[in-house]
């Protein structure tokens, strides 16, 4: 019953009954990866067993229905940035243990040289006839210390005769190893070099799920980065068009002011020099009447 509700929530949302209040998606027990993008604990659990141990199951909603109605809904893009930046940085985290990852693998690369490629059937053999071989070599020292030398001659011969089996395996199966890089994606060891071996490896990885994982994963950080970035600059061109508008309004009321003021001073002299007109004829007429 739990199983099959869950499916249900999962495909239809938890409000599929109709009584939902359209926010449902804001719930604690809601995948906010899931809402803006994917779930990148979710994406690790079908990859191989090399995963990083930090890397744990999501137990929380992953409803489709929930980010439909999370999309239409009208505070979309206030809780998009929150739930994005949040993502991000569960994606750099994945990231950086990749990348250190990657630190290690490189010190355990194998290099360029000759490989010994024995068909299965021939690893056995190989093994013995090594295995012999040293008997033999030692039976052969031990006998030469006690004076044996005819012995010791003899196991030698024998010694020998085995040697030529496996320098003669080594050289029909030897083969150049072109050596190994680390995938700076995954950060898994991968063959490198030319050849069709090495090609055919390279092609199995790249089409491994691990690898697809941390691709879909890069991939997914480099185009929130990007959002960001661009969202970053729309907010700085506004803040530099209200910087712009600001110093217009304060040239416009400067203006204004200066305008005003010079009115005032005009206003002034005008008033001045009608006191002094006043006065003068006021003068003028003391002095007449005095006579």
């Amino acid at each position: 019953m739990d199983s099959a509700r869950a499916l249900l929530d999962s495909l239809m949302g938890m409000d599929r009954n109709g009584e939902g209040r359209g926010d449902e998606w804001k719930g604690e027990d809601v995948c906010k990866n899931h809402l803006v993008a994917f779930c990148p604990h979710n994406l690790f659990q079908t990859t191989t067993k090399r995963v990083f141990r930090s890397v744990q199951p999501c137990q929380k909603n992953h409803s489709d229905a929930l980010r439909t109605s999370f999309e239409g809904h009208e505070e979309y893009e206030k809780y998009r940035d929150i739930f994005e930046r949040d993502l991000r940085a569960d994606l750099e985290a994945l990231c950086f243990e990749a990348d250190q990852f990657a630190v290690q693998e490189a010190k355990n690369l194998r290099q360029a040289g000759v490989e010994l490629r024995l068909p299965s059937e021939l690893k056995q053999k190989y093994k013995e006839y090594n295995t012999r071989y040293a008997e033999l070599c030692k039976e052969s020292e031990e006998l030469g210390e006690k004076g044996e030398i005819e012995a010791a001659n003899n196991v030698m011969s024998s010694a020998r005769a085995i040697k030529g089996d496996i320098d003669d395996l080594r050289k029909r199966f030897s083969a150049d190893y072109e050596g190994e890089e680390v995938c700076k994606t995954c950060g898994t060891r991968v063959r490198s070099g030319d050849s069709d071996a090495a090609r055919a490896k390279r092609e199995s990885h790249l089409n491994g799920r691990t690898h697809a994982a941390y691709s879909k994963v890069r991939e997914k950080l480099a185009e929130l980065k990007e959002r960001r970035s661009q969202r970053e600059s729309g907010r700085e061109a506004v803040r530099t068009e209200k910087k712009e508008e600001k110093k217009e309004e304060k040239k416009e009321d400067g203006d204004a002011n200066g305008k005003r003021s010079r009115s005032r001073d005009r206003r002034r002299r005008s008033t001045s020099r009608d006191r002094k007109r006043k006065n003068s004829r006021s003068r003028s007429r003391g002095r007449t009447s005095r006579r």
